[in-house]
């Protein structure tokens, strides 16, 4: 099913598998959401097209956030720390800023290509994932914000030697720093010049570091040199002064240049912190994409169904019901193909007719031969209600349900060795889970309860199980078993529907399996199964056919006995 192109709408579509929604209304805002995209392939495949090219921008906003912190200030140990591979480090960091970014400039191409159409859609939830504020949409305005980082600085040179400059305007820290170092220098050229005039020649700033800005001039003008002049040094033919007016012009210097580097130092920060503090409008946004994607994804499943395929009708009044006809598993109608599988229908609560269960019988005592179908009809039951509750098409010819909410499962036998647990005991557990949990509005599905133990302790247990969910939590459910004995005691149980997969015996020999053949039908039909042909199955894997007879004797003497003491018994 999951056809997502983006990291964060595949997270997002494994919460909906996950947990189905149990909302009648959204379900069917879902459905209508599916018609709408199946209906403009065009601008469907576009949107998938740009969609693929994004990056996982739920997770590139956790990182950009990280380095945007308020907090994380000149006070941050990172700030006072010597980093030697600080360039390596901050490419990456602005390399995350601009994907982001370069991320939402296509999501806004995104609703720009469905914002033809949009006015179409019947789908509310849909309409309002591609339509900004201003049209009544959730989806934010991106345009503003997207220019003020286009020119922030310049994302080519960033990129290159990792260090961000910003551009004008953009942060009053820097700007000051600029202001105030351009400041000094124009009043140390200022005061050269007014140097110039005293010693009416050429003078010039020498030095460097600490001893930077010493006024040097000929020799031959040195005379000039008054009280106020501070020989620093000299040279063949040049002598180097200080005055107290070019220190302190120096000193200003000094002290914008440090706040311009604590400016640039910090920049990145900063720039991240501007970025973040939009924070609440990229993750709406995302999160917008995201459900798009996942509608997307049911779309393009539903369009993917080959055969019949129907859009699921949500029941909201009446007791627990589901009506599955003509049903096909998913899962195999994905690699087998749709002509090579046999639908089936399910019909599990306020129904009648020819095919289905009798009014009210909400579980199905499921019978029929080994490798017949019972765990394949019971597993698809289950999937199609996840598939219809998520709000896809479903492989049937028509599909009602009551919502469920909550499906559980006692499917498969295993144990536990870590914790001791036996394969009966695991199964027991999770059985006694489901009566403790499920409500008259779950679906329980469990497959031959009773194994691991004696015969009449497993089906005593089956037997006790079946009544409880068919008298007292009245939820929906398949129970599959083998115990023929069981499903004798239910026959006329008005709560309880007898169902079977039907199969075809040829060469049908009462004193030996071995002549007979078993062709499965993989159809749900009414009524018990009489056997299970369990000698059908030692036969198919190879067991030696005298070892086979030998079993069937003493099977039929096993029957036997059995009848004589059932009668007396009761």
């Amino acid at each position: 099913m999951d056809f997502c192109c983006t990291q964060f709408g595949k997270r997002l579509f494994l919460q909906w598998l996950c947990s189905p929604c149990c909302q009648a209304s959204v379900i069917e805002d879902r459905q209508k959401a599916v018609q709408d995209l199946l209906s403009i392939p065009n601008e469907a495949k576009d949107v998938c097209k740009l969609l693929k090219s994004l990056p996982d921008l739920e997770r590139l906003l956790t990182k950009v956030h990280t380095q945007g912190l308020a907090r994380k200030n000149k006070d941050h140990p990172d700030f006072r720390a010597i980093l030697y591979e600080d360039t390596t480090y901050n490419k990456r960091k602005i390399g995350n800023l601009l994907l982001a970014l370069q991320g939402f400039k296509t999501a806004v191409e995104v609703i720009d290509t469905l914002s033809k159409v949009r006015n179409e859609f019947s789908s509310a939830t849909l309409s309002r994932c591609v339509s900004t504020a201003a049209d009544g949409g959730s989806f934010p305005e991106l345009g503003e914000a997207l220019e003020f980082f286009d020119n922030a600085f310049d994302h080519e040179e960033a990129k290159k030697n990792g260090k961000v400059t910003p551009s004008k305007g953009v942060d009053k820290d820097y700007d000051d720093a600029m202001r105030r170092v351009k400041a000094a220098t124009r009043d140390l050229e200022d005061y050269l010049e007014t140097q110039c005039r005293h010693f009416k020649c050429k003078a010039t700033y020498h030095g460097t570091g600490k001893n930077r800005f010493q006024i040097e001039v000929p020799e031959s003008a040195s005379r000039l040199a008054g009280a106020g002049y501070e020989l620093q040094g000299q040279r063949k033919g040049f002598k180097r002064y200080w005055t107290s007016r070019v220190k302190e012009l120096a000193a200003h210097l000094v002290s914008a240049e440090e706040a311009q580097e604590a400016a640039i130092k910090d920049i990145m920060r900063r720039i991240f912190e501007s970025f973040d503090r939009r924070r609440q409008e990229w993750e709406v946004a995302v999160q917008c994409l995201a459900v798009l994607d996942c509608l997307l994804s049911l779309a393009q499943y539903s369009a993917s169904l080959t055969g019949t395929a129907c859009t699921p009708r949500i029941l909201r009044d009446g007791e627990p019901r589901l009506s599955i006809q003509g049903g096909r598993h998913p899962c195999l109608l994905k690699h087998l193909g749709g002509e090579n599988l046999i639908p089936n229908s399910i019909a599990l609560g306020d129904y009648e007719d020819d095919d289905s269960a009798p009014r009210g019988a909400r579980l199905a005592l499921v019978t029929g031969p080994n490798m017949g179908g019972k765990s394949t009809l019971m597993r698809q039951a289950g999937l199609l209600v996840i598939i219809a509750q998520m709000g896809a098409k479903v492989p049937a010819e028509s599909c009602e349900l009551t919502l469920v909410d909550r499906i559980f499962t006692r499917l498969g036998a295993s144990d536990r060795i870590t914790s001791g647990e036996s394969t009966f005991f695991v199964e027991v557990n999770e059985t006694s889970a489901i009566l403790r949990h499920a409500t008259r509005h779950s679906l329980v599905l469990l497959d031959e309860l009773g194994r691991g133990t004696s015969t009449h302790d497993g089906m005593s247990i089956a037997h006790a199980v079946v009544k409880e969910l068919s008298t007292k939590i009245h939820c929906r459910t398949l129970f599959s078993t083998h115990y023929h004995h069981l499903v004798e005691g239910f026959t006329s149980d008005p709560n309880v529907y007898l169902g079977h997969m039907a199969c075809m015996v040829e060469n049908e020999n009462e004193d030996d399996p071995t002549q007979e053949t078993i062709v499965f039908l993989y159809k749900f039909a009414r009524g018990a199964c009489p056997k299970s042909y369990g000698f059908n199955a030692a036969k198919l894997a190879g067991i030696p056919p005298d070892i086979i007879k030998r079993a069937f004797c003493k099977s039929k003497s096993l029957e036997k006995r059995i009848s004589l003491i059932l009668p007396a018994s009761s």
